[in-house]
């Protein structure tokens, strides 16, 4: 899919969004007219409802995303995100031609946007690293110099390279 038929789609969704959104506050406004002790109603059962239900939980903390110590010209190995239900022999990572596609690890070795589906411990030299997704150095380009896929270039997420 091109650039352009993702642009049109995303313009098209965003359409259909706001006409959904304008549709629901238009009843909601009819139903203040006609029924305000109904529409205030509603209101306050919604905010109770908020208020009780996440009032007692513990909610999980989440950390701050830990930074990569991964440096441009390294020398790191691939791991795959699947090595331990897979097994290290199945395991295999997504090299893909774009930077920071978070679906990668869904690519198949003859998708449009796949170079090459690396095996589990390749080793690989970084290239490059980009911002994703709002975490520094979360995506890397990486030249491969073992495996299956030696000599071939492209993009994985910094989640799938470790030092070892």
């Amino acid at each position: 899919m091109s650039t352009e038929e993702n642009k049109k789609k995303i313009g098209e969704g965003k359409d259909q969004a706001v006409k959904v959104l304008k549709d629901v506050v238009a009843k909601a406004n009819s139903l203040r007219a006609e029924k305000p002790a109904m529409f205030y109603g509603a209101i306050v059962v919604l905010f109770l409802l908020y208020f009780f239900g996440s009032g007692d939980r513990n909610p999980e903390v989440i950390s701050e995303a830990q930074g990569n110590n991964l440096k441009v010209g390294g020398t790191y190995f691939l791991t795959s995100p699947n090595a331990q239900t897979l097994g290290a022999d199945n395991a295999k990572t997504a090299i893909v031609k774009e930077p920071c596609v978070l679906t990668g690890w869904d690519r198949t070795e003859n998708d449009d946007l796949s170079v090459c589906q690396a095996v589990e411990g390749t080793q690989v030299n970084i290239l490059e690293l980009r911002e994703a997704f709002g975490v520094a150095n979360n995506c890397a380009r990486v030249l491969i110099e073992s495996g299956n896929c030696m000599s071939k270039e492209g993009w994985t997420l910094a989640s799938n390279i470790t030092e070892r």
